[in-house]
């Protein structure tokens, strides 16, 4: 196969379809928070705790929701799952025009991050399996290749509308956005693809699933793994701008340190596509776990001026955009097609258990111990992250070496 053949095998009309619905959902359901959230406090005069915790505590109550998710796509499909889900979203974005107390803010990002597990990734990557008979890693590497642009294009268009719109005018124009691209999208996914698909043909036959008292271990590896790099990931994703800024960096640099991030995450998903498709994806994980924990680490360098910030994105953006490839890939390698999102929605509500701690806990700590000590706890999670994933190695090679199952 050429590179091109390689990058190109997954990109069906459903994956790109899922890939462009994936970018619009996160930008306008979660990358658009750490825009807005400054102009809120502003607004109403609101703590950075009151802001933040009220995003800890939705993304915690959408924790309940994750497992219902899992059960409602393998019982009713992704195309059904998926569409409700964008019309209750997008009716939950445009719930933030009417927020003028702090609980109907809460009660707001609630409702937006329940609804959001029934639209992003892990939703997206079980409709998937479900299209591809299973056959999904080269399709999910191509979902997660467009949407890696999620935070490049919705940081700055946020930070385009805050200048020309108030913040709830903006979260109406993000309801209106999500509605009209993705709900048109998951409307047309179709229950199944042909058999003969090409792209279908360049996965690795699946090994046999992990079972017995090593599943469990699996398990708990991999939550404690996803739970820890979320935390991480969701830490920086909601005080990046606001660490840059008052590390002395302007908006504008700020803003552009944080659109460098979705370019570094497609290359590390284009070279997992070119180097990593003939590798069991556990190694996917080493190599992405790591290179978010380095990235972690170079925020103590921000004092140092651009290059340090630059060299974060390089490696953060690296690390993020190979762990959303992670939780779809190992999953479906380690344990098989069957009952993908019933185990997805399972892992989904520990890992979300934890990340939604991420922004309150952040900001607790900052407000306590200065930046630096927001940072530490940041690399102390990637850190976590990276540890557990050594011991599915094991399991890697005993699948290698091992016979396929049938799918």
């Amino acid at each position: 196969m050429t590179p091109l053949t390689r990058i190109l095998a997954g990109f069906s009309p459903a994956a790109i379809g899922l890939g462009i619905s994936m970018t619009v959902s996160y930008g306008t359901m979660f990358y658009s928070f750490a825009v807005l959230a400054p102009a809120i406090m502003a607004d109403f005069g609101w703590s950075r705790s009151l802001v933040f915790g009220s995003f800890s505590v939705a993304l915690l109550a959408s924790a309940v929701f994750a497992p219902l998710s899992g059960r409602l796509l393998d019982r009713f499909g992704g195309r059904a799952v998926l569409s409700a889900g964008t019309v209750l979203a997008s009716l939950a974005l445009a719930a933030m025009f009417f927020v003028e107390t702090p609980l109907a803010y809460l009660a707001a990002l609630v409702a937006i991050e329940a609804m959001a597990t029934f639209v992003q990734y892990e939703a997206g990557f079980t409709a998937m399996t479900q299209i591809r008979q299973g056959k999904a890693r080269a399709a999910i590497s191509a979902i997660t290749l467009i949407a890696g642009f999620s935070s490049t294009v919705f940081w700055p268009l946020c930070s385009f509308l805050l200048e020309h719109f108030t913040w709830q005018q903006v979260y109406l124009w993000l309801a209106a956005i999500n509605l009209a691209v993705c709900l048109p999208i998951h409307l047309s996914l179709p229950r199944h693809e042909a058999s003969r698909n090409p792209a279908a043909a360049q996965d690795l036959p699946l090994p046999e699933p992990v079972a017995g008292r090593d599943r469990t271990i699996a398990l708990i590896c991999l939550a404690l793994s996803f739970s820890a790099a979320g935390f991480a990931i969701v830490a920086v994703q909601a005080h990046l701008p606001r660490l840059l800024l008052e590390t002395g960096y302007t908006a504008a640099t700020a803003a552009a340190v944080g659109a460098m991030i979705g370019p570094f995450q497609v290359g590390a998903r284009v070279v997992e596509v070119l180097f990593g498709q003939s590798r069991h994806p556990v190694w996917t994980a080493v190599a992405g776990n790591g290179a978010l924990l380095a990235g972690t680490a170079l925020m103590f360098a921000f004092a140092f001026g651009k290059p340090a910030a630059i060299a974060f994105a390089v490696f953060f953006g690296a690390g993020q955009g190979l762990a959303h490839i992670v939780r779809g890939g190992v999953m479906l390698y380690l344990f098989g097609a069957q009952g993908y999102g019933k185990l997805t929605g399972n892992l989904g509500f520990f890992r979300i258990l934890v990340t939604a701690s991420a922004p309150f806990a952040i900001a607790w700590v900052s407000d306590l111990g200065g930046n630096r000590a927001g940072v530490a706890a940041i690399v102390a999670a990637a850190l976590l992250a990276f540890l557990p994933v050594i011991p599915l190695l094991r399991y890697a090679a005993r699948q290698t070496a091992g016979g396929t199952t049938a799918r």
